[in-house]
């Protein structure tokens, strides 16, 4: 909706003043076109630094300043502009008045004490103007005042003028004439209110800090409210490499590298001090510190950047609405509550804008007056107040709502105020647990006891103890409502005293009801959850949404999450095997979670760790790729203006056949399509490297990318002994040496192999070449006889050399008639067969390969039927044995009728 310039006057009395000061304004030109992004900066920074004097310099800063928020006010009152618009431009404006007063002064002062130089770097030295708040987040309101700290990079002392000073002494000086610039009040009125006491030390502390000084604050004394002060900084002013450095050193203080909830605590307790000066100063009609005001809406948005920001860096963004939009994407908020908080703090911050619009004053409390309560009521696009105030207290009372939710503290039960008592006495004897019916109370004494006494709770500090004695109630009291066993209590305590000495984690579980239950319900099926929540706690935030934990990935899901780990990471070598390692395992333990409580079956949990295991790999040779090109330029033989990534990952064994289990290890073969290997690649420097000796060092940095020893691990162990020439040969060879390899040197086993073999890596060329190879390869005729003899003799030695079966056990994988006898009967099929029936090279897995035997007639459908439901119960157990840390040997007494109806099949095929 529209309005007429009349009406936007009647309803902004300080806009009214000003058409009559700056008569132009209301010429259609000053407003009714939108000016691009960057003009409104131009033409102010342009006009104010041309000043000759400091007198001409404030009038200036005055005058520009008036005139572009008569015009801002103007678009915005006339129902010319969107919210987004007149937030950009008060904060566009903002930057070019702060902009051109500092590099005006910064000028003079260079010319009168010289130019400050850095210590180390001996170069020249600016001054970091660093913007908090709403104005960080380009967000500003009308009539803000603005929150700054001033940084600059390096000690050091001035260059170039009779008598030097101290970089410090020279930029302090430099910010207190930015800031009289601003401040002072004129016959023209004044630029800004100035609020700098966010700095370190606040009033106390100096008026600009280095970088050095902004580190060892915040990594020393550092409050939880600067993180939250922090979230939406912005380097308004100033070098930008130097600024992208200074934000690098102030990222971790912000965002923690794991999931924090110890935020919430934070934040929780900032908006109580918050309620308690509204309440004392009779606020609770203020737009923003109200209930179900702006900083509610704030604070929400805030809480998951904060919490999650550290692992999702989508979330570290300074800017309101955009991140609003990523907690929708990413799954945080639903559809409904998104658009509700949109619509909400767009109406509260048109609301607020009008209100300071009325009289250029900062405040955010609705208007007692009639008269003024009827303007704000048409400016917002109401017929009366009353119905303005009903929209208005709708959208406050959703946001109070959502608020209460997302900051709500669980009501503590009366079990679990009883066991705090117990475990606050101490539990020094059975009889405190008499109640319990427990089958053997003096053992959880002493477990409970001996954690207590451990090294990890022992070294606890006052906030640890406090924090550790908040969990451990909710915990005993989760165990028993989940049916108490020992076991239970042990695995559950060796997670606990692994992260005590990291409490965040315990604030995560006391914050999040669910996780723990989640916890507790996944200690108890699998020692090997607990292993890796044990090893790997950051794991924990994976417990918190229920609808995730229980809902592994898939191949293209999995794949673009690889990708925003490339992109956060910017090439950062060890950023990236470190990130890359934690969202591994995250999501191998969202399939482990799924698969030990029934939420997906047998035959899928093997897809999604392959799955997993290829989107590792395509992100690891990416990342290797993108390092190599950097280093030494793109390779002989591919077109500099289209270039395409020859690398090529050959999957074998279980990768290859899609049959990956929890821990298996990766048999892959590294590989380059389509150029010649005595081509070179030349670099920015002129150096020129064989494309040989480029792939192999590739192939190098792509393994030390997975196997090199992190805190989060190693991604996978990675075996490319069955490469041409075994461990002889070159790790990575060019596709043509592949092939005359397989085709001229290969062993009958390694022909075995090929079968289950599959391109996981690769362009669509690569992976054509590659399959069309193997398929042409397969179906070559062979001598039946032969091939079947070999396989067997191979099958006696593996049996010979590996099979653990005895008298009593049986071994599922090497056992006879256990998992590598289908195996072996599937590849003596393929390549017995295959130059009649080209179906069977068409897939890389067993139970797809059996299918294809089947629809072709070499075995009967009750044989098909009979390997493949004992493949599957033998897989099935494999991935159970591996959740409880346990071998894969049985029983003999265990699948005696799949074991014999295996053995029958090959006794008929191939004896």
């Amino acid at each position: 909706m529209s309005y007429s310039v009349a009406q936007a006057l009647s309803w902004s009395p300080f806009t009214e003043r000003l058409t009559q000061k700056f008569p132009d304004l209301l010429s259609e030109e000053s407003y009714c076109e939108q000016w691009p992004q960057g003009e409104l900066y131009q033409r102010v920074y342009s006009d104010v630094i041309q000043a000759v004097d400091d007198k001409e310099l404030a009038k200036k800063l005055r005058i520009q300043r008036n005139w572009q928020m008569g015009r801002i006010a103007l678009r915005d009152l006339m129902g010319l502009s969107e919210l987004e618009e007149v937030m950009l431009a008060t904060s566009e404006l903002a930057d070019a008045l702060v902009n051109s007063a500092l590099d005006w002064h910064y000028e003079r002062f260079c010319v009168r004490y010289g130019t400050p130089m850095g210590m180390e770097s001996n170069t020249a030295q600016k001054m970091i103007v660093i913007g908090m708040g709403k104005l960080g987040g380009k967000e500003l309101n009308f009539s803000s005042d603005i929150d700054l700290i001033f940084a600059y990079p390096e000690h050091g002392a001035t260059q170039g003028a009779s008598r030097s000073i101290p970089n410090e002494q020279f930029f302090i000086r430099l910010g207190q004439a930015l800031n009289k610039s601003l401040v002072d009040y004129t016959e023209d009125g004044f630029v800004y209110r100035v609020d700098m006491r966010l700095r370190p030390f606040g009033d106390s502390g100096p008026l600009a800090v280095s970088f050095a000084g902004l580190e060892h604050y915040y990594e020393l004394h550092g409050r939880a409210w600067e993180r939250y002060a922090l979230v939406k900084a912005r380097a308004m002013a100033g070098d930008k490499d130097e600024s992208k450095y200074m934000f690098d050193i102030l990222r971790p203080f912000v965002y923690r590298r794991y999931v924090d909830f110890s935020a919430m605590e934070s934040l929780r307790e900032l908006k109580q001090m918050i309620m308690v000066e509204v309440q004392k100063k009779g606020m609770l009609q203020n737009v923003k510190l109200g209930p179900g005001g702006i900083r509610e809406v704030e604070f929400i948005v805030q809480a998951f950047q904060l919490v999650h920001g550290g692992r999702d860096h989508g979330l570290q963004g300074r800017r309101l609405i955009p991140t609003l939009g990523h907690l929708l994407e990413r799954g945080f908020i639903e559809q409904k509550e998104h658009d509700a908080l949109l619509e909400a703090y767009v109406f509260l911050r048109r609301a607020e804008n009008r209100l300071q619009e009325w009289n250029d004053q900062q405040t955010h409390d609705l208007p007692s007056d009639e008269h003024q309560q009827v303007c704000l009521a048409e400016s917002m696009g109401f017929e009366n107040y009353a119905t303005f105030k009903e929209k208005l207290d709708a959208h406050r009372d959703f946001v109070s709502a959502q608020f209460n939710e997302v900051f709500a503290v669980e009501a503590v039960s009366t079990e679990v105020n009883h066991w705090r008592k117990i475990w606050l006495s101490g539990i020094e004897s059975e009889e405190d647990l008499a109640e319990f019916d427990l089958e053997d109370p003096g053992a959880f004494v002493r477990h409970i006891k001996g954690f207590k006494q451990s090294r990890s709770v022992g070294r606890l500090g006052a906030e640890g103890i406090e924090r550790l004695n908040a969990f451990m109630p909710l915990l005993l009291n989760e165990l028993f409502q989940q049916g108490y066993s020992e076991e239970m209590l042990i695995r559950a305590l060796k997670i606990v005293e692994n992260v005590v000495q990291r409490s965040v984690y315990l604030v995560l579980l006391n914050e999040n009801p669910q996780a723990l239950k989640n916890l507790v319900a996944l200690v108890e099926v699998s020692p090997w959850l607990t292993d890796m929540l044990a090893k790997y706690p950051a794991l924990m935030d994976q417990l918190i949404d229920e609808r995730s934990l229980y809902a592994p990935l898939e191949l293209n899901s999995l794949n673009a999450e690889v990708a925003n780990v490339l992109q956060g990471c910017e090439g950062d070598e060890e950023c990236f095997m470190e990130q890359i390692r934690q969202w591994r395992h995250a999501q191998v333990f969202k399939v482990a979670a799924a698969d030990v409580t029934g939420n997906v079956p047998v035959m899928k949990v093997s897809d999604y760790l392959t799955w997993i295991a290829e989107a590792v790999l395509n992100g690891v040779v990416e990342f290797a790729w993108q390092l190599m090109l950097q280093k030494s330029g793109v390779p002989g033989g591919l077109d500099p203006d289209n270039i395409r990534n020859p690398f090529l990952v050959l999957g074998y064994g279980k990768v290859g056949g899609i049959e990956l289990g929890y821990g298996s290890d990766l048999d892959i073969v590294l590989l380059y399509e389509g150029l010649s290997p005595s081509d070179s690649a030349t670099n920015e420097r002129g150096r020129q490297l064989e494309n040989s000796l480029f792939f192999v060092r590739m192939g190098q940095k792509i393994i030390s990318l997975m196997t090199t020893l992190m805190p989060a691990g190693i991604l996978y162990e990675v075996d490319t002994r069955l490469r041409p020439n075994g461990a002889s040969g070159m790790i990575v060879t060019d596709f043509e040496s592949y092939k005359a390899y397989i085709e001229n040197k290969a062993w009958n086993w390694e022909h075995q192999a090929l079968t289950r073999v599959r391109a996981v890596v690769g362009d669509e060329q690569s992976r054509s070449a590659f399959e069309t190879f193997k398929s042409q390869y397969l179906q070559r005729p062979r001598e039946i006889e032969v091939v079947k003899q070999e396989v067997v003799a191979m099958r006696d030695k593996m049996r010979e050399a590996l099979d653990k079966s005895n008298a009593e056990q049986f071994d599922l994988k090497q056992g006879v008639g256990g998992i590598v006898d289908i195996e072996f009967m599937v590849q003596y099929l393929v390549l017995a067969y295959a130059n009649v029936h080209p179906s069977l090279t068409e897939y890389s897995d067993n139970v797809r390969i059996l299918e294809a035997i089947e629809r072709v007639g070499l075995l009967t459908d009750e044989q098909v039927e009979q390997l493949i439901g004992s493949y599957k119960v033998y897989r099935s157990k494999y991935h159970r044995v591996a959740l409880q840390n346990e071998k894969p040997i049985v029983e003999q007494g265990c699948y005696v009728e799949e074991r014999e109806a295996v053995k029958g099949v090959w006794n008929c095929l191939m004896a």
